[in-house]
């Protein structure tokens, strides 16, 4: 789904880790947002975090590495 791997259909499910639509909507609900508060909440939150462990942003997943 587009929001985590690329192919721009934010509701078809794909693999056990990507994040739908549904999911972020299900979030939202959750915590009595709407799902434009919480996409802007994650961002934000990325920011924070990304400031206090920059290693773990930058770093290339094993699967995506070349020998």
């Amino acid at each position: 789904m587009c929001l985590t791997c690329g192919c721009m259909d934010a509701h078809k499910k794909m693999g056990a880790h990507n994040v739908t639509y549904e999911d972020l909507r299900d979030a939202a609900n959750e915590n009595g947002r709407t799902v434009d508060e919480t996409f802007d909440l994650v961002v934000g939150t990325r920011a924070k975090d990304r400031a206090a462990h920059e290693h773990e942003w930058t770093s290339i997943p094993p699967s995506r590495r070349t020998a």
